[in-house]
């Protein structure tokens, strides 16, 4: 049987605080690249590591969310840069193209008002779904631009690396040219790895229909 969600778009923390007394699993989507929404979220965060006794390490988590708030917001914009352009982002030469010219337009692009109305007509969404269970608490983050199996190898690259390499190792071996050095993945990898003890804290895995990325605090 599904499990039941509280959906919320606007910045009631009672909400959230509700779902964690219910044992409850809180959903927010993001409205935007706002700093508004940015903010709720962590304040949701701080809630959960309360209720696990790790508010200690909120600063630390924020980190993480912020990046793969960042990645997600991103994918979406890339998506609706590509369509804007005409650019098949599953053909290799398109998706090389339209890269090159995205990461020469700058991070700006991310906050360009007519590709974030683009991204709103074409239903991206980026949502976030808080949880506690067996002593674990979740965050997953949901968006409906799918990672490319090429992209999902080279992350997976990256978190094999973060296992075995001192993090100069990491930074001479995880320089990406098609998408940046990468070091933001890197960075969650071993920020959970410090605060949780859970073996797979930190994920990402593709649907037909979404990306997926998880980070997992365990309460220990």
């Amino acid at each position: 049987m599904a499990e039941t969600v509280y959906t919320s778009k606007n910045y009631d923390l009672s909400c959230a605080a509700e779902c964690i007394k219910n044992q409850k699993p809180y959903e927010h989507v993001l409205s935007g690249p706002s700093q508004k929404s940015r903010e709720f979220i962590k304040n949701v965060a701080l809630e959960y590591l309360r209720t696990i006794g790790k508010e200690k390490f909120y600063n630390l988590l924020c980190l993480c969310i912020e990046e793969v708030i960042s990645n997600s917001v991103k994918a979406n914009i890339k998506r609706a840069y590509f369509l804007s352009n005409n650019l098949d982002i599953s053909n290799p030469k398109d998706y090389e193209k339209g890269m090159k010219n995205f990461k020469e337009a700058g991070m700006g692009k991310v906050k360009d008002p007519n590709l974030v109305k683009k991204v709103n007509n074409l239903g991206l969404y980026v949502k976030m779904i808080f949880k506690i269970q067996d002593n674990t608490f979740y965050i997953t983050t949901h968006n409906n631009s799918v990672i490319s199996k090429e992209e999902l190898e080279r992350i997976n690259k990256k978190l094999t690396l973060s296992k075995t390499q001192t993090p100069e190792q990491m930074f001479m071996n995880s320089i990406d040219p098609t998408e940046g050095a990468g070091l933001g993945i890197i960075m969650i990898k071993r920020i959970l790895s410090q605060i949780s003890s859970a073996p797979d804290c930190f994920s990402i895995r593709a649907t037909n229909t979404e990306t997926i990325t998880e980070l997992k605090i365990s309460r220990d």
